[in-house]
């Protein structure tokens, strides 16, 4: 009896189940109201319409004129390593030996986005290239030496990925005009009293070969070579497509072009001018190979000497002139340096690399390229240099294995990455935390002066620049005005 009633409760659900299942099927057939269907289309949930992002860039599209400028003062540094290539200040202007507990006084300060690009100086104006994360566009941003106010900004959308900060390089500047290379290999010439635009050019579109890797303009880490502008002509050096070129000021004109049959590719190393062997030359240490090209007469521009023995995988400091036709280069990530000798025949320029040397084995830099002054080479060692990591070094020009002086293992600095700079007699020493040091150097020693911590700094990489009684400095994200004139 119970199982008849159990069979009996599943014919009825069964049965239930199968009508209730047709009803809903007739009244989806034949009594469902009709519904038109609409193709999904942008703007029905009410979102804002999708933009399409244009490959096309504008270089230098707008100007913002801020404010007028306030006052003329003197002090110039126009260019990277500032008047001849040597980062060392030669301006007369008496700067103090020491400083009292509250450091040397802060003129100004003023924020900026991530990167590590320094400030050039001339006609009492500062220039220095920026990012602007929030507009996605690269800057150019003008200032009062003596206050810091913003007088005029020249800028243009350009999508980038941040790739350890943005903004590597320095603006050079003359009387008549301002040339930049943005992150992405755009170049700006400007008048540098109005930021009027002169001309522009893209260099990976003119010279990069697409589809090939070797082809690629813009290295990795994005462009950190300095623009250098010669006699009126901005001498830059592309790789792919041209080694090296030569564009007049005055009208955005390419008056000569270096061949580049080896495929060597722009290096965050920058173009040095040298005179060796009584031939001015533009010394460049690419990606791929160090070079020599002819800087005057009737071969401007003809490759004098190219070696690929010096080869290491990323290449950040620049070539040293050591005299004697001797070149220091130097690798970074533990590369180290080399010593190269240029000699002439009826033939032609030679170059041989005489010496290599890991960073534990002498003179290595990873990011800043050393000072020069009398025999004496200047440096701060690297994290990879044994011994003598962080810490201020000097060699004799004649020995880059053997230091002649070091601060000593209790005297570190950061990272070893900070920037240097020397004022005649004085040399400013910056770490990464923001902690600034002055030392007198005499002959091949140096006295430590005075120190101060002059910002909780990150990243303080970027070189300094100093203009009359300013030094000119920054962080990853601030930039700062210094007084650091002698008060008595």
């Amino acid at each position: 009896m119970h199982m008849h009633k159990e069979k009996r409760n599943i014919v009825i659900v069964t049965t239930s189940t199968a009508l209730i299942f047709l009803i809903a099927f007739a009244w989806w057939t034949f009594a469902r109201p009709s519904y038109d269907i609409i193709p999904r289309v942008p703007g029905m949930d009410h979102r804002p319409p999708a933009k399409l992002k244009s490959e096309s860039v504008i270089i230098g599209e707008f100007f913002d004129t801020l404010n007028s400028m306030d006052e003329v003062i003197p002090g110039e540094w126009p260019r990277f390593r500032g008047s001849d290539f040597d980062n060392i200040n030669k301006d007369q202007t008496p700067l103090a030996e020491k400083w009292d507990t509250s450091g040397p006084p802060v003129v100004w300060r003023v924020s900026l986005g991530e990167g590590y690009a320094g400030p050039s100086v001339k006609n009492g104006r500062v220039y220095i290239l920026d990012y602007n994360e929030k507009r996605k566009a690269d800057m150019l941003r003008c200032f009062s030496l003596k206050s810091g106010t913003e007088l005029w900004r020249r800028w243009y959308g350009v999508e980038m990925k941040r790739n350890h900060g943005y903004s590597r390089t320095i603006p050079t500047v003359t009387d008549k005009y301002l040339v930049t290379i943005g992150p992405r290999s755009h170049v700006m010439c400007l008048d540098p009293a109005t930021g009027k635009m002169l001309w522009t050019l893209d260099l990976e579109k003119e010279y990069g070969i697409p589809g090939r890797e070797k082809g690629r303009v813009t290295p990795d880490f994005y462009v950190g070579q300095c623009p250098l502008v010669d006699n009126g002509v901005a001498v830059i050096a592309p790789g792919a497509k041209a080694l090296m070129i030569g564009i007049d000021c005055s009208n955005g004109k390419v008056i000569w072009k270096t061949p580049n049959p080896d495929s060597l590719r722009m290096s965050h190393s920058s173009i040095i001018p040298m005179t060796i062997l009584g031939k001015r030359m533009y010394v460049y240490n690419a990606s791929g190979g160090v070079c020599g090209i002819s800087a005057e007469g009737e071969d401007l521009g003809k490759l004098l000497w190219k070696t690929s023995e010096w080869n290491p995988s990323i290449g950040v400091p620049s070539p040293l002139y050591l005299g004697n036709n001797e070149i220091a280069v130097f690798g970074s990530y533990g590369a180290g340096g080399a010593r190269l000798k240029i000699a002439k025949s009826d033939a032609g320029y030679t170059v041989t690399v005489s010496e290599v040397h890991k960073p534990a084995e002498g003179l290595a830099m990873e990011q800043q390229t050393p000072i020069l002054k009398d025999d004496n080479v200047w440096v701060v060692m690297p994290e990879n240099a044994g011994p003598l990591k962080k810490q201020l070094v000097c060699f004799n020009k004649s020995n880059l294995l053997k230091p002649v002086w070091s601060t000593g293992k209790e005297s570190r600095f950061g990272k070893g990455l900070g920037p240097y700079i020397l004022s005649n007699d004085k040399l400013y020493l910056l770490d990464d935390d923001g902690n600034l040091y002055l030392y007198k150097i005499e002959n091949n020693k140096a006295e430590l002066l005075a120190n101060h911590r002059v910002m909780n700094a990150i990243e303080a990489w970027a070189p300094m620049a100093i203009a009359g009684k300013y030094l000119l400095l920054r962080d990853s994200r601030n930039l700062l005005c210094l007084d650091i004139s002698n008060k008595n």
